[in-house]
């Protein structure tokens, strides 16, 4: 029987009670107990009065607490400051690439834990008389509950370390709202733009909002829809709290609680000046809670919010011409002086109007469904009209950047005044070829890095460029968030590929850090750096999150399904991603493709396979079937289907 129970505990790797040990980060501790397991320890304290003590050689930590049945991030990354968390504990290398582990503390039941930051190390009180220790990367490879993702693809190691760090270094760490933001007027959903409070300490609503959400949308961890969520009600809350009554959703809210709903900018020359992100927020709030949904399928909270949906599209509906244009001035840029109707905003009108007449039809509300995909079509039709009507130069073959209020046409070289409609549907053969050739022909100046705004900067004059110079024109995030989507939409692996290699490399240089502009260092800024602007900056971080799991690796949500599969994955290999909302491995070969779905609960995933089996025919073997022409596929716990490559 002896012999039996040593073979017990050592075929589960356990060894004998022991005293913690330093290592890496973890500097010593008091009243612990460590009996070590095969993927983690436990440790349990010697005087059950009181709490298990730790100190580690850093500041850098994050909490995860539940209350009210919602999931909080608790940040800290000072050289001083306290948090209580009752979930988990994260404590941090501060150097993103130590070699050094991360720890994981993780409670069970009432228990809690706090941590202190005094100078360089953090003092952590357990209160439990027992808890999981784990390890894991500098920059774990795992959402907040230890949900782990790998990437064994072509590129992988960087792209994932890539994530992890821009997750835990900028995204979880821009969640303010129970931190720094705890006693705001406003603090649900607080979410800043940059690390650096001299840069921007507000929340902004318009433009930030839209590219926060897209990157944890598609991160989707439990704690990141709910942080979605709130951010979504705060906007909400903003608009109907503004003092006009016309439900704008404004350009920030700052700490003080002062709202920002009505900006106007200078030109560089002082003789024009423009009404900045007049209706940005309230298009974007369209496609926010269209992706949320499709992500938690949640119809009671869409149809509480579905009025204030409709407020927010009223706003649009009220600058829009009798003949369908948009009359938006400024929509993401705000140091181009746009005062009119432009093509890009038009788009983004149109295609948010679709999404809201699908939100109203998912609630069975018919008519108002009808109202808004009529509305859409309006817009989208006006939009690839001639000139003088509509925003097409038949000469030129392109759309044009925008038309002033004097009906002045400013005929730059606007990279998503020309994707746009042709992403979205809106254009016809002809000036979808064109676009294309005009893309491809201004190739090397839209990828500078790896996406430029123009193909021609200087291009801009004193008239058009706002007094803080030509910002919006060079390389950001949301530019290339939309350039991505254009060669998802081609099917174009490789420069997917290219783009994220690019930007991982880049973060690597300083620290999974990145900064707002990039690649400046030319025409207008000539001071041997490469970008600009507000440290520490929260875009990159986000659209990147979004550009790998969504675009290449092809994780998305989707309504007809639990989750979408479409890999643009160059190659072959393996992916895992194991948080709730996903819970799937896929491996693509020579041979074929198989899917496993890692859950204890049948899903349906909607599968295509067109972009990484270019032109080869495939079918599902053994017992799998595919339940319509949408490519379904229902898959029961921890089953696994196989396509062939047909001969």
């Amino acid at each position: 029987m002896r012999k039996l129970l040593i073979a017990f505990l050592l075929l589960n790797g356990f060894v004998s009670q022991a005293q913690i040990k330093p290592s890496g980060i973890l500097l010593n501790d008091k009243n612990a107990n460590i009996k070590k397991l095969k993927d983690f320890s436990v440790v349990a304290t010697l005087d059950g009065g009181k709490p298990i003590e730790l100190v580690f050689q850093t500041h850098t930590c994050v909490g995860v607490s539940r209350e009210d049945n919602k999931w909080y991030v608790l940040p800290l990354n000072d050289a001083s400051g306290k948090i209580s968390a009752n979930t988990n504990l994260w404590i941090l290398p501060q150097d993103a690439l130590s070699k050094d582990k991360a720890y994981l503390i993780k409670l069970s039941g009432s228990d809690s834990v706090t941590a202190v930051s005094e100078n360089d190390q953090l003092r952590v009180n357990v209160y439990s008389k027992k808890f999981e220790l784990h390890t894991a990367e500098a920059r774990p490879h795992s959402d907040c509950f230890n949900n782990r993702y790998a990437l064994n693809i072509q590129g992988g190691d960087a792209f994932a370390n890539t994530l992890a760090g821009f997750y835990w270094g900028t995204m979880l760490q821009s969640v303010i709202e129970k931190t720094k933001a705890k006693n705001y007027p406003y603090s649900s959903g607080y979410v800043i733009s940059t690390l650096n409070p001299k840069a921007y300490a507000g929340s902004y609503p318009d433009v930030d909002h839209e590219f926060q959400i897209k990157g944890r949308l598609a991160f989707a961890s439990d704690l990141d829809i709910d942080v979605v969520r709130r951010m979504m009600e705060l906007q909400f809350k903003l608009m109907q709290d503004d003092p006009e009554g016309l439900f704008r959703d404004p350009c920030s809210v700052q700490p003080s609680g002062e709202r920002e709903y009505h900006i106007r900018r200078n030109s560089q020359n002082n003789k024009v000046n423009a009404n900045m992100f007049l209706l940005t927020g309230n298009m974007e709030i369209q496609e926010e809670a269209f992706h949320y949904f499709e992500a938690t399928k949640d119809s009671v909270w869409l149809s509480k919010n579905i009025e204030n949906l409709e407020k927010a599209a009223a706003l649009t509906i009220a600058n829009t011409d009798q003949y369908g244009r948009v009359w938006s001035d400024v929509y993401y840029e705000d140091q181009v002086m746009k005062d009119g109707r432009e093509t890009m905003s038009g788009a983004l009108a149109a295609y948010t109007f679709k999404l809201l007449a699908q939100m109203e039809s998912i609630l069975n509300r018919g008519d108002k469904s009808d109202y808004y995909a009529g509305f859409s079509k309006k817009i989208a039709h006006q939009l690839v009209q001639p000139l003088p009507q509509g925003f097409w130069d038949e000469k030129e073959q392109r759309f044009v950047d925008w038309v002033d209020r004097s009906g002045v046409k400013h005929n730059h070289i606007h990279l998503l005044a020309n994707i746009l409609p042709v992403i979205f549907g809106y254009t016809n053969e002809v000036q979808t070829q064109a676009v294309a050739k005009l893309v491809n022909s201004n190739l090397a100046e839209f990828q500078r890095f790896p996406s430029f705004i123009s193909a021609d900067v200087a291009g801009y004059d004193k008239n058009e460029i706002g007094d803080g110079g030509p910002y919006d024109l060079c390389a950001a995030g949301r530019y290339w968030w939309w350039d991505a989507s254009y060669w998802k939409w081609l099917n174009n692996n490789d420069m997917l590929y290219k783009q994220l290699k690019t930007v991982a490399a880049e973060a690597l240089k300083d620290s999974y850090y990145m900064g707002e502009r990039y690649d400046m260092n030319h025409v207008y800024y000539v001071d041997n750096k490469d970008w600009h602007g507000a440290d520490m900056y929260y875009e990159y971080p986000c659209v990147y999150t979004s550009i790998l799991i969504d675009n290449y690796l092809g994780l998305q949500h989707t309504l007809n399904a639990d989750l979408s599969i479409k890999p643009k994955v160059n190659g072959y290999g393996t992916i895992d991603f194991t948080n709730p909302l996903y819970n799937i491995r896929y491996t693509i070969t020579a041979k074929g493709f198989k899917l496993k779905n890692l859950s204890n609960k049948p899903r349906r995933f909607s599968v295509d396979l067109s972009s990484v089996f270019k032109g080869k025919q495939l079918k599902l073997a053994g017992k799998s079937k595919i339940e319509n022409s949408d490519a379904v596929i229902t898959l029961a716990a921890n089953e696994e289907a196989n396509w062939v490559l047909s001969n």
